[in-house]
């Protein structure tokens, strides 16, 4: 009684609700009695069961329901814009046996349903609507309203025709390359972990009742639509897809009807076609030389005799931010400490896994070499570290124990397609606090004059990336554009 446990009033059996049951209400008989409730839950003779659902149904196609408030009903409320509508609506849904698609079907062939945005093509008419009713309550246009996240992804995948329209099955990782194309629907949604493009897109918190979700317009959703690799590939479908044995202007017309579900305007076509040919531009500078793609990252052993790295292996797992041996770090299954990263690293276990992190020259030429090594903690002794070339041999090595060293090539050393330069660091004679910072840059010399600038230079922090820069040709920029155009993002 009044809320205090230790005061118990009369047993209440489990009955329905005695404000839509009234007086005469019986307690559930069968078993637990949920069946029961969810048949008087559907009764009927009590309406707002389907009141609620006709006016989440009317809130998905018109962005705004009958009742703005879809899990408040009650006095606090506010009142329905149309409630004859609503009980219309919800006595059909009841009628026909509670099917949902009949309901939608019904909205989406009415004409209010179908009207234009603009509103009435009178001028006067158009002015005395926005004066006498600003939010469109009673319905004198369309309400246009932005896709959500969910159908702005299967959006996505049905224009470039990859969308996956198999029934079932487990949920998917929407944003882990290779990107899934089954549809929205089946993504997998981690309550502890909600990847951030959901949070970006306003998606409905999972842990809270979320009745109407919010919509924000922030720069991050601009730079994912720009950048992000799930619509850059998206982008890179749709130009494919496309006859590419076709006209300029037919497969500018292919592809609006793929997006869009029209022709574009003469206007359209054209300004496409001016797009394409500056995109082409011949005279345009080249992109930039991918160095990253000569650096390798792995381990092995000195072999100090022949002066030569032995047993050279790539490390098997990047975590996006490091090199290493397993997603465990350190890795339990046998390559220990061993670590690379775009600063520096930690050698193995021992001098059998030293961090080996290699350049390999792209073409016959001449290079400096640059590098500051440092070894921080006072603890241990220290780290071992060599430089060394697959042709040449040694060519620096240095002991540091809380300290630093460095190395500056000035002389030109000439280099064979395909040699190697590994950096190497192992544990000296003990693993202990092994841990270092070791920034290399190789420049590629045409000049001996030292006031040079390089052709080409290589940085083991710049360059530390597995990724390269996906460079867009000019129909798939132009994909990417209609894609991210309003007509694509906003129903109308």
């Amino acid at each position: 009684t009044r809320g205090n446990p230790a005061t118990r009033g009369q047993p209440v059996p489990r009955q329905f609700l005695g404000l839509l049951a009234g007086k005469e209400r019986q307690p559930f008989a069968v078993g637990s009695g949920r069946l029961e409730l969810a048949q008087a839950t559907i009764d009927p003779a009590n309406p707002l069961t389907a009141r609620v659902i006709a006016n989440r149904i009317w809130t998905q196609h018109f962005g705004e329901g009958l009742v703005r408030t879809p899990s408040d009903f009650g006095t606090r409320a506010e009142r329905p814009s149309h409630p004859e509508l609503l009980d219309w609506l919800a006595s059909r849904l009841v009628a026909g046996g509670w099917k949902l698609k009949d309901l939608q079907r019904l909205i989406v062939l009415s004409s209010t349903f179908r009207q234009s945005s603009a509103g009435p093509e009178d001028a006067a008419q158009l002015a005395t609507a926005q004066q006498l009713d600003p939010e469109n309550r009673l319905l004198w246009r369309m309400n246009v309203h932005r896709l959500s996240f969910e159908e702005f992804r299967d959006s996505l995948l049905a224009s470039s025709g990859q969308l996956d329209l198999t029934s079932g099955g487990r949920a998917v990782e929407l944003f882990k390359s290779p990107f899934p194309a089954r549809r929205t629907l089946y993504g997998l949604v981690d309550r502890q972990f909600l990847p951030g493009t959901l949070r970006m897109f306003d998606f409905a918190n999972p842990d809270l009742h979320i009745p109407v979700r919010s919509e924000t317009t922030v720069p991050q959703q601009a730079l994912f639509v720009m950048n992000h690799p799930l619509l850059l590939e998206r982008a890179q479908a749709l130009a494919k897809a496309v006859p590419a044995d076709a006209d300029g202007a037919g497969r500018v017309t292919a592809m609006y009807e793929r997006v869009y579900q029209r022709a574009p305007t003469p206007q359209q076509t054209a300004a496409a076609l001016a797009f394409i040919a500056s995109a082409e531009d011949p005279d345009a500078a080249p992109p930039a030389v991918p160095t990253a793609a000569d650096w390798q990252y792995g381990y092995g052993a000195v072999d100090e005799t022949a002066k030569r790295v032995a047993g050279f292996t790539p490390l098997p797992h990047y975590t996006g931010s490091a090199w290493q041996g397993g997603t465990a770090y350190p890795d339990t299954a046998g390559l220990g400490w061993v670590q690379l990263t775009a600063k520096g690293g930690h050698p193995g276990n021992d001098r059998q896994h030293a961090a080996v992190r290699r350049w390999t020259a792209p073409r016959s030429t001449a290079v400096r070499i640059r590098y500051e090594l440092k070894h921080e903690p006072e603890p241990g002794d220290g780290i071992r570290a060599f430089v060394i070339s697959s042709h040449s041999g040694m060519i620096a090595t240095a002991t540091v124990h809380h300290s630093s060293a460095s190395l500056s090539l000035d002389a030109p050393l000439a280099v064979e397609a395909g040699e190697t330069i590994d950096f190497v660091v192992d544990i000296g004679d003990q693993l202990n606090s092994d841990q270092f910072l070791w920034h290399v840059t190789i420049e590629e010399r045409g000049s001996e004059a030292p006031a040079a600038a390089p052709l080409t230079k290589w940085d083991s922090s710049a360059d530390f990336t597995p990724q390269t820069i996906v460079q867009l040709d000019a129909w798939e920029q132009l994909a990417q554009l209609l894609l991210c155009a309003n007509e694509f993002v906003f129903v109308d």
